[in-house]
């Protein structure tokens, strides 16, 4: 660890110690070329790595922190640089002086509902603008939620940002069990669902001033975030506690999406400006009234629905919901595909498998679909378009080797949907460099609605890692099926 005053790479001067987590330890810091503070992040790197793992964790890093460095939006620190020295990865960014979420909620206990909302926006409009560039940030609570001297909020913290759609906690080292989403404690794939959950949970604490699964034990905390309800949020009122308890749901396609996130919270703020907008002052928040909510949040077997949506507005696209990926290939299409008898299982919400076991060789087909939603400005085609341009780009700089897994270079699919690509990914075992398992992934559009289908092979050598004609073959019977 190094000491204050320690000169990183020949221009930022560490000065003091400003706090240290599972993540990292962050410095304050003078840069002496621009004479500025500014904080610096070390990057905590795992325990017990080989030096070709703590290679690969360095450059992952680095490359997570470049995607986050693009970033811009009023509600997100900046990161300006990110520097390598030996394999410890250190991460430059704005130096805020405001205090964390969860300092001012021990101090002050907890806050009013109104003001609450009000950081909820700012907080969603950070996540939104990384959702858009195919990022989810991992790590939403109120120790990365700082407070400026108005009052206003940003987000930090993004440098263990991850992929859409990847799997989180690579090395074990990022988010916090009590702001953690039940899909990541089971180790799926995060998506913008997961950070709404986390920042559900992070507003609840500032509502009611405890977490809402709070627990001795980490152990305990986790268990409950998998298989109990929280407490309703008593002192966050029936819209806002509504809308808390929604975003806490279970199963991320019960939650509410963004903008129906956004619409609720601007009503109980009073705001009726676009998420982007210049943040209010100090002064602004002293005029806001307890709101009449314009959106009644509903909680049923159905999910969460807000009034707004019943009214005109962007065009939904196609699909008002999802179709059960169960329903787009037949038994026998798939005992065609996967070459045997398949056992059929709902694996998770969205999501429908064909699995042949045959010994470590196992096969599987997996097909996922979800519908986009309408948000304020850009209709369910448009959201679904802009999600399908960001996971392009996040899987086209994906392409090489991280770790044991190699991702190849994505490639144009025809004849399924509006438009698709497809990508082959290949992971070693972890005893082997000659055997691993194979995926060959297509995502696709049509209309508001996204699809992916996945080839996976077990037990595959490497000297034929890809085998996409079932994938091509499979996404082409779901884009006729769904056509119909």
């Amino acid at each position: 660890m190094p000491g204050d005053l320690y000169l990183l790479a020949g221009r930022y001067r560490l000065i003091e110690r400003l706090g240290q987590g599972g993540a990292g330890t962050v410095w304050r810091a003078i840069d002496e070329v621009l004479d500025r503070q500014v904080a610096v992040k070390q990057v905590r790197v795992p325990d017990g790595l080989t030096p070709g793992q703590r290679a690969d964790f360095a450059n992952l890093a680095i490359h997570e922190a470049r995607s986050a460095g693009r970033l811009r939006d009023p509600a997100i620190v900046l990161v300006h640089d990110v520097v390598l020295e030996g394999d410890q990865p250190w991460i430059i960014m704005d130096l805020v002086t405001g205090r964390s979420l969860d300092k001012v909620i021990k101090e002050r206990g907890p806050l009013p509902a109104a003001y609450v909302a009000e950081i909820g926006l700012r907080v969603l409009s950070a996540l939104e603008v990384a959702h858009a560039h195919g990022m989810v940030h991992q790590d939403v609570k109120p120790a990365n939620i700082l407070l400026d001297a108005d009052g206003s909020a940003m987000l930090t913290d993004f440098g263990i940002a991850a992929p859409m759609g990847g799997h989180a906690d690579r090395f074990g080292s990022a988010g916090s069990p009590g702001y953690m989403a039940p899909e990541r404690l089971n180790e799926q794939p995060s998506g913008p669902a997961s950070d709404l959950w986390s920042l559900g949970a992070s507003l609840y604490t500032a509502v009611e001033g405890r977490a809402p699964f709070e627990r001795q034990l980490s152990a305990a905390v986790a268990a409950a975030v998998l298989l109990h309800e929280p407490p309703f949020p008593a002192r966050a009122g029936r819209e806002l506690g509504g809308l808390l308890m929604a975003m806490l749901a279970k199963d991320p396609a019960a939650r509410p999406t963004a903008a129906q996130v956004r619409h609720a919270l601007r009503g109980l703020t009073g705001v009726t400006t676009g998420a982007h907008d210049k943040r209010a002052g100090a002064g602004s928040r002293r005029r806001l009234l307890p709101a009449a909510v314009a959106a009644v949040v509903v909680l049923g077997a159905g999910g969460w629905y807000a009034a707004g949506a019943l009214v005109d507005g962007p065009e939904t696209g196609r699909f008002a919901t999802a179709p059960d990926p169960c329903t787009l290939i037949t038994g026998a299409q798939a005992g065609e595909l996967v070459k045997g008898e398949p056992e059929r299982m709902r694996s998770r919400p969205g999501e429908c498998q064909w699995l042949v076991r045959d010994g470590a060789a196992g096969r599987r087909l997996i097909v996922r679909a979800w519908a986009e939603k309408p948000g304020a400005d850009l209709g369910g085609p448009q959201v679904a378009q802009r999600r399908f341009d960001s996971e392009r780009t996040t899987r086209t700089a994906s392409k090489g080797r991280h770790i044991r897994e190699v991702r190849g270079a994505v490639s144009e699919v025809k004849g399924v949907g509006e438009a698709a690509i497809m990508q082959n990914k290949f992971k070693f075992h972890l005893n082997s460099n000659k055997k691993g398992s194979s995926d060959s992934v297509i995502l696709f559009r049509m209309s508001n609605l996204l699809g992916e289908v996945v080839w996976h092979r077990d037990d595959v050598p490497s000297s034929d890692p890809a085998d996409k004609e079932p994938a091509v073959a499979a996404a082409r019977l779901v884009s006729a099926a769904l056509a119909k």
